[in-house]
């Protein structure tokens, strides 16, 4: 008899450490398996992105770098991901203006030309004014314009957004 309660209290026993080792290892592989439920799992490409001090924006347009420090998307997280570019300047109100240097013809990369005030596309010639507005080219449409703000504390922040090329009205793709 004896013989058999040891038998019962070591197949309790191993059943009861099994199960310990099982939640133990169980619980992490589930919060792993089941990480992006419920939680925010895309980040960083829809916020606006300080640029530069408003103080440093004049009326001549500055290329800058829309990075964002971190993007998020489930389990990956990358550093310093590079967006694209923008043209930031002061208009004649002294407002805060962007574009977008993708030329909304077939995505080439726009210039500004200081000689002539205007932005000027190197791959099939469209050109445009100061305010974006198409002057020549096969371009559809004049720039792309990119929403720009000035905080409190006079940091210029742009949202970078990309559009549809070579249509004539503006579409976000």
């Amino acid at each position: 008899m004896a013989q058999a309660d040891r038998r019962g209290f070591l197949k309790v026993l191993n059943v009861a450490i099994g199960g310990v080792i099982a939640v133990i290892m169980g619980v992490p592989l589930l919060r792993y398996l089941f990480f992006p439920v419920r939680r925010q799992v895309v980040s960083g490409a829809t916020d606006p992105v300080v640029v530069g001090s408003a103080k440093d924006i004049t009326r001549t347009p500055t290329r800058v770098e829309i990075l964002i420090p971190e993007q998020r998307d489930a389990w990956s997280k990358a550093e310093n991901v590079r967006l694209g570019a923008a043209w930031v300047y002061r208009d004649d109100a002294g407002q805060v203006k962007a574009f977008t240097t993708t030329c909304p013809h077939l995505g080439c990369a726009v210039d500004y030309d200081k000689e002539t005030d205007k932005f000027r596309c190197p791959c099939h010639t469209s050109a445009f004014d100061r305010d974006g507005t198409r002057i020549s080219g096969p371009a559809k449409r004049g720039m792309d314009p990119l929403p720009a703000t000035v905080d409190a504390r006079g940091r210029v922040a742009v949202r970078f957004l990309r559009f549809r090329p070579d249509i004539p009205g503006r579409e976000e793709a």
